[in-house]
């Protein structure tokens, strides 16, 4: 069967369809809509309430098209609703939908609506049968329904075509121009694997709101492709359109190793769109997050006497670990400036935590990268360190960041995490002295930097970390060059599922204390150390460098706009 009898063939039994509902309702067809708004939402006549004039309405259009989301979601048709939350704005009316319609109970009679029972029936059906995927409610750019907003019949089966409004005829030569290549039968399905490499991954943010809302509202999870941004291991570029903001950079196909999803060229842990929620409502509340892991006052006091005790050779060198870390007992896990049972804050806690074994050589380091143990001998000359506080916590290493001449492209670059530390004197009161310059910490910090990419594919949970700074730096930039109305209006719509739990994920509020004995020998003399305490954090202001430089050539990369698919709940794509 040729393309054009095909197109024939398919307008004809919808035709046929069509009239045969005209003859079942002769006078809904012809019927004005509903004067009053609420009364078209309680008819359900959702299409009209959609199209009333915004003077004619009881509320704001953001507020109104939720009340339309949650009757269409309570009369049972959820994909619809779904559709009309994508045109909402504001996160607090996004979300009331969500929660109206996971709080109501589903698979009732549909409320509304009646006279065009039979002729939902066939929307449905078409939908459902159809190339489903290009139909609105089912996430695609194409719509249907009985009142002008593309074809009516009135009594007589006179088919009219209705004049779309100005905003909308862009889209429908986009919904035909779709219709006509998957009749044609010649589009190839190209594999959506999110998992395979790309020259160019790009994510659209307003897209991926939109898949979330869609699936909160259905009970869908989110997966494991969209909690990762579909692969994306850093952001190369930032596009600031006019209605959207799109994230784009290679991807060298992800692999699963030790329970992270990295990037196996890079070796960068991926993106997660939970991090980026966090990240984006740190900026907007203008609060840095992060967590700390110190001993407490007691401890402290009781640690010291220990140490006196072992010079003093009351307690034997063989005894002195176990007994310096009783006197410590548990250290206190402080999560501040965020919620403490995310994952954000258990990877914080648990990546700090890892770090002091690092330093403490609990856990191995890279061949040839330095612990501070091994840093301590390198400096016995100078004597071992005495009474030190050790303090390491991991913080924002701003990246180069570079704009074309409207400040609309951004492209980002260097590692956004670094290591840093402080000494400070520990007092016999169990409190804490001035901060105190060691070399031995200086150098530590350094060589960890310098070593950073090794520590991570060695150890994933850092690339995890950096990616939390990455989305930070991201943040911070749609925050100072972001038109407010547009772009932090879409931003602020997914900082608002850092307040949504999947799972519970508390962070623990207590760790055991770490105290390792290392002897250094010096001659005829036997040195003994030591003790370690720190933290992460986050400040998405200091993740890219004050100065911008400009690339008027940026602006090209706006191209990868151009290839955005046709159906809208298909959130990322490959740009040639």
């Amino acid at each position: 069967m040729n393309r054009n009898r095909r197109i024939a063939i398919l307008v004809s039994a919808a035709a046929l369809a069509f009239f045969i509902a005209g003859l079942l309702t002769p006078h809904s067809c012809t019927a004005a809509p509903p004067a009053d708004p609420d009364l078209a939402i309680s008819a359900g006549e959702f299409a009209v309430a959609k199209t009333m004039p915004p003077d004619s309405l009881p509320t704001t259009r953001d507020r109104w098209l939720a009340q339309i989301a949650t009757a269409q979601s309570l009369s049972g048709d959820s994909l619809a609703a779904a559709a009309t939350v994508r045109q909402i704005e504001t996160p607090e009316n996004r979300q009331s939908v969500i929660d109206q319609t996971l709080g109501a109970t589903r698979g009732g009679p549909a409320q509304g609506g009646g006279a065009f029972a039979d002729f939902d029936s066939l929307m449905t059906l078409i939908e459902t049968t159809v190339v489903p995927d290009t139909w609105e409610a089912l996430g695609g750019n194409s719509t249907m329904a009985p009142y002008p907003q593309g074809v009516y019949v009135d009594p007589s089966g006179t088919v009219e075509i209705a004049l779309l409004p100005s905003d909308d005829q862009l889209r429908a030569r986009g919904a035909i121009a779709n219709l006509d290549v998957l009749l044609s039968g010649d589009m190839e399905t190209s594999p959506r694997d999110w998992r395979s490499p790309s020259k160019l991954r790009c994510v659209s943010l307003r897209r991926l709101r939109d898949e979330i809302t869609t699936r909160r509202m259905t009970g869908v999870p989110l997966g494991d492709s969209l909690l990762n941004l579909a692969g994306l291991s850093h952001i190369q570029y930032l596009i600031l359109t006019d209605d959207d903001i799109i994230l784009a950079a290679p991807t060298g196909g992800i692999d699963m190793d030790r329970g992270w999803y990295v990037d196996r060229e890079s070796g960068r842990s991926t993106l997660r769109s939970d991090f980026l929620a966090r990240c984006l409502a740190s900026t907007f509340a203008n609060t840095p997050f992060g967590c700390t892991i110190d001993p407490t006052p007691a401890g402290m006091q009781a640690a010291m006497d220990v140490a006196a005790e072992i010079r003093s050779g009351q307690i034997p060198i063989g005894k002195s670990a176990d007994r310096l870390r009783t006197a410590l007992g548990m250290q206190c896990v402080e999560v501040f400036g965020a919620a403490g049972d995310t994952s954000v804050a258990l990877l914080m806690v648990e990546a700090d935590r890892h770090m002091k074994q690092l330093a403490l050589g609990e856990q191995p380091m890279p061949e040839g990268v330095d612990s501070y143990l091994d840093v301590v001998d390198d400096f016995i000359a100078q004597g071992p360190p005495d009474g030190l506080l050790l303090r390491l916590w991991f913080t924002a290493n701003p990246q180069a960041v570079r704009s074309d001449t409207e400040q609309r492209v951004f492209e980002i670059a260097g590692t956004p995490i670094r290591l840093s530390g402080e000494n400070q004197r520990a007092l016999a009161d169990g409190g804490r002295g001035d901060v105190t310059v060691d070399p031995r910490s200086a150098q530590f910090v350094a060589g960890f930097n310098q070593h950073w990419s090794r520590i991570r594919d060695q150890y994933p949970i850092y690339g995890a970390l950096e990616s939390l700074y990455r989305v930070a730096a991201v943040s911070h930039l749609i925050d100072r060059f972001g038109s407010p109305d547009v772009h932090r209006a879409l931003a602020m719509g997914l900082a608002a599922e850092d307040d949504v739990r999947d799972w519970n994920l508390p962070a623990p509020k207590q760790v055991e204390s770490i105290a390792t004995l290392h002897t250094v020998r010096k001659g005829s003399q036997r040195h003994h150390v030591l003790l370690a305490s720190g933290g992460v954090s986050v400040a998405p202001e200091s993740t890219v460098k004050a100065t911008i430089g400009t690339y008027p050539t940026l602006s090209g990369q706006t191209f990868v706009t151009h290839h955005q698919p046709m159906a809208v709940n298909h959130w990322w794509w490959d740009a040639p």
